[in-house]
């Protein structure tokens, strides 16, 4: 079989299985399970495949047809431009989650005079470290902490700082702050969300694949929210500043949480698609 037909093979099946980006995800497993870039397709295109790599590409689609995530079938994803292993004990990287990061970067550069003191950061559900890595390859100038309660997601995350060799980042396991030391300038996290019975309506790559411990966030989508906030005066220097993810639909709820427990300087802010998807406050005030 040559290059084009597999392509269009590849592309035929996925959407006779309903993949919606049939398309995309075909060219995407050639060009990880082919070795091959774009251009070099276009020079190969009239080549023929060989046999066990044919196979194997094959064997992937099938895979996707179930809608098994693409991620999980290369088994590697980019986010702030680097990579990272992913499988089914941590949650996909997306791009949404990038605004959560420069919002974090942003604060660090803005807040603190980096050439004079240590920036300690706290990511709590790190899951893969891809937002706790990403600031600490940001800024050099951090200490960053990320702690998940699932040992298999840490192992993920540890792989992934070595190998974004990322020396100022570590991981522990703990329930949120339950085994955390210290007080932090900067806590971030992207915690479960979504409202228990809204998981059963996800798509089925994320609904069946992805660790429902990440998704769901109780009854209201709020419960981590609420327990984060509740729990973070003790581990929060008097300057710090926390910044969450959040569902679309959860801005003034995360905000008024924040607002009752007396952080300043609240802001929401959108993703690229217009919807609220970061809440970030500073501990300006005496906590309540």
């Amino acid at each position: 079989m040559k290059y084009a037909e597999l392509v269009k093979q590849g592309q035929l099946k996925l959407f006779k299985s309903g993949i919606n980006d049939h398309d995309y995800d075909a060219w995407i497993l050639v060009e990880k399970i082919c070795d091959i870039s774009r251009t070099e397709y276009f020079v190969k295109m009239h080549d023929e495949v060989p046999p066990d790599i044919e196979e194997k590409y094959f064997q992937a689609i099938e895979k996707r047809m179930t809608h098994y995530p693409l991620q999980y079938i290369v088994g590697e994803w980019e986010f702030m431009g680097l990579p990272f292993k992913v499988n089914e004990n941590v949650l996909i990287p997306r791009q949404d989650t990038e605004l959560l990061v420069e919002k974090a970067v942003e604060v660090i550069g803005a807040d603190y005079d980096v050439e004079k003191q240590d920036i300690n950061v706290l990511d709590l559900c790190t899951g893969s470290g891809c937002i706790a890595i990403s600031i600490a390859k940001m800024c050099p100038n951090t200490k960053v902490t990320g702690s998940d309660l699932s040992e298999k997601a840490l192992e993920v995350a540890n792989e992934n700082a070595n190998l974004n060799k990322a020396d100022n980042v570590h991981f522990e396991k703990s329930d949120l702050f339950t085994d955390i030391k210290g007080k932090y300038n900067v806590i971030v996290s992207n915690p479960p969300y979504i409202k228990s019975e809204e998981v059963e309506k996800l798509m089925p790559e994320v609904r069946e694949y992805e660790p429902r411990m990440a998704l769901d966030g109780d009854a209201d989508g709020l419960k981590f929210y609420r327990k984060i906030i509740d729990e973070c005066k003790d581990y929060m220097e008097k300057d710090g500043c926390i910044i969450f993810e959040i569902g679309y639909d959860q801005g003034e709820q995360v905000k008024e949480l924040l607002r009752q427990k007396g952080f300043t300087d609240i802001e929401v802010l959108k993703d690229l698609s217009g919807n609220d998807r970061v809440v970030t406050g500073k501990r300006r005030q005496i906590y309540v």
